[in-house]
This record gives C-alpha cells, structure tokens and sequence, in this order.
C-alpha cells in the first residue's frame, strides 16, 4: 500500500502549557531602519516585545517602489502598481509576520498603520486579514482619504503557536489605469498583544500523512516523558474545532526516545487538522503543535452535510474543472459557480431544495462530467 506523506503546515514540535500572559506590543516597523532609496525585503521590525523572536515585512503582486520622506516619520515604506480592480486581488499585498520565540506563544489583539496617497490616482481602499495556519481571518477594511497621512486600525482576537508565526495581510486596491505609477505610503505599524509563556514537554518530530483508502495517520516521537498518562489524538477541519478521537498511552517517565503511530479507521476526504493533547497522571494537559492532512486520493464524492448545504470532493481530479452546474432531474437549471484552480472540496448551499433526484455537472477546459444526486429533507 502507497502512503502520500504530508507534512503542509507542520508547525516546530512541542507541547505548551499556558502560564502567564505578556501584555506588550509585540513587533512594529517605523522604517526608521531601512537603508537606501529602496529598501530591501523583508524589511526587518524596528522594535519586538517580550516573548517575540522577530518579525518581516513583506510585498506581494505590486512594485516595492522606495522609502521618502513622507506621513509621520522621516522614512516611510512606498510602493505602486496596485491593482485597478474594484475588490481585493488576494495575490497583492503588503505582509506582516510576527514570529514567537521558542518556548511562547504570539496572541495578536490588533494591528495599526498610517497610510498616505501620493495623488487622487492611488489606491482607494483597503482591507486587512490575519493568516493562521493557511485559515484567513477578516480584521478590518476601508476607504484611504485623498489628502494627509491617515491613521487605521483593527481588533481582533487571534492565538498563535508556541515558537510559531503570525501573518497580517494589508490588501491594496482600486487604482487608477490610467496611472499605475502612483504610489501608496505606510508608516508606524504596530502588531499588538499578548505572549504566553510556554512549558515544553519533549517532543520531537510531529507528522501525518494519507493513505490511498483516505485514512489519515500520524507519527510522533519523545525524547523524555515524565508522568505522562498519554495522548488524545484530536481531529478538526477548517474551522479548528477540535475534537477527541483516540487515546494512547504513554509511557509514564522516561528518559529515552519513543515511537508512537496511530491510525485513522474512518475515511477523511479532503484537509484534515490534527494535533495531540497530552495529558499527565494528575490531569494537567498541554497540546502539540496542528499539523494539516490533505486525503484527496480516488474518485468524486458528492455527499449532502445537512439540510440546505452539500459537499463536492473532487479527490484526484482537483484542478480539471472550472465551473459547476446544479440541475433538476428535468433539466431547470438551478444554480452554477466558479471552481478556483486549488479547490478540492465545493460547498453548495441549497435552502429550498426539496426530496428527489438532481443533476450535478462539472464543467472545464480538460473536459466535464455529470455526478446524479439524492437530496433528502
């Protein structure tokens, strides 16, 4: 039997009790530090708090265009060629990561900047996310005066991992065709909020794969253990809702390296999260790090979730299909959209669909096909 080894998003091995909490501003970029006319990326942060290891700043489908002399400090990060589109291009932004030091967890609180527009023809709007664990989280968004360098923020309430890595997303948008090369400013940003600090336990690599039935496994190992009552091996998708499915036991107190695997008797299409809660012989517990499992082997499966939602794994054949068709059986179209080049599992919401047989068509460049369906109320 082939296993498909997956480590995406594998987060530094550890487990992490939660001791006390840090209040501090935990990285900021005034670009007071940068050097020369264009700065170099990632910009490195002007200040990091207790707890934070470091931090960058980052660009993405636009043009890293030079520092002036402009907003609230002498030096201000500037950039053009945004896109002219009436909503956020996910591929173009500016990136600001906080990482923890080992041994502590970032929990990001809010996030502030200046922006400032060099002529009416700048972006106009702006929309800032916050990534975890490839999950995007909506923060804030807006619309950037013409004139002055104007302050924005955002509130969130965001928990990273031990040792583990924090993104805020500045999305820059609706410009001017006519003059690509107007330039946007940012200044004074600052990433705020709390760091844990964290107790280690001894764990050493932490991975998971899939198997060609889309049974999940996971291994991990230990280098030392002490009152260590075992493992609950819990699962969650996207949403991260954690749950328990299997209980292993471990080896009480030791002092030399262990071995454990575990899995999966239920089959699991599509990206799967898991991590391991460790619990101790008097009841504490700590959690390891999330690692993500992607099971998208065989054929597709249309399954209906609940009583106005269905599901669409597109298993082997993500990517061949571009758009899909919902019909009834006598052919009345009923609903269609689009399928993005990396979408494995299609969500489609149906609240007026009543008992009986459907047509589902998939539809794309390389070819289509036609799955038939059963809804029940």
């Amino acid at each position: 039997m082939r296993n498909s080894k997956t480590k995406i998003y594998l987060l530094t091995a550890g487990f992490f009790l939660q001791t006390s909490l840090l209040f501090c501003q935990l990285v900021s970029w005034d670009f007071e530090n940068v050097t020369g006319a264009i700065p170099s990326i990632p910009i490195l942060p002007s200040g990091t708090g207790p707890g934070i290891a470091g931090g960058e700043g980052r660009l993405s489908g636009a043009q890293n265009n030079g520092s002036p002399t402009t907003c609230a400090s002498p030096e201000t990060w500037a950039t053009n060629f945004w896109p002219t589109t009436t909503t956020r291009n996910t591929s173009s932004y500016m990136s600001f990561s906080v990482t923890a030091a080992e041994g502590y967890r970032a929990n990001v609180t809010g996030i502030s900047f200046m922006l400032s527009r060099s002529s009416s023809s700048a972006p106009s709007e702006f929309y800032v996310s916050i990534f975890r664990w490839g999950v995007e989280t909506f923060i804030t968004s807006g619309s950037i005066p013409i004139t002055g360098c104007n302050n924005f923020n955002g509130s969130c309430n965001i928990s990273g991992t031990s040792g583990g890595p924090l993104e805020i997303r500045i999305y820059l948008f609706r410009q001017n065709s006519a003059a690509m090369a107007a330039t946007i400013r940012i200044d004074n940003v600052t990433i705020s909020g709390t760091t844990e600090v964290a107790l280690p336990v001894s764990l050493g690599d932490f991975s998971g794969y899939c198997n060609e039935q889309n049974q999940a496994g996971l291994q991990w190992e230990t280098f030392s253990e002490h009152h260590n009552h075992g493992f609950w091996v819990q699962q969650s998708r996207v949403n991260l809702d954690f749950k328990d499915l299997d209980f292993i036991k471990g080896q009480g107190d030791s002092q030399v390296r262990k071995q454990y695997e575990w899995h999966d008797q239920t089959k699991r299409r599509g990206l799967n999260y898991f991590r391991l809660k460790q619990m101790d012989y008097d009841g504490r517990t700590a959690y390891s790090k999330i690692i993500a499992v992607s099971c998208e082997n065989g054929e597709i499966v249309v399954s209906q979730e609940d009583n106005t939602t269905f599901s669409v794994s597109l298993g082997d054949q993500t990517c061949m299909y571009e758009e899909w068709f919902l019909y009834h059986l006598n052919g009345t179209k009923i609903q269609t959209g689009k399928i993005g080049s990396m979408t494995s599992i299609i969500k489609i919401t149906c609240p007026n669909m009543r008992t009986g047989y459907y047509v589902l068509l998939l539809s794309g460049k390389k070819g289509s096909t036609v799955r038939k369906m059963n809804w029940i109320e």
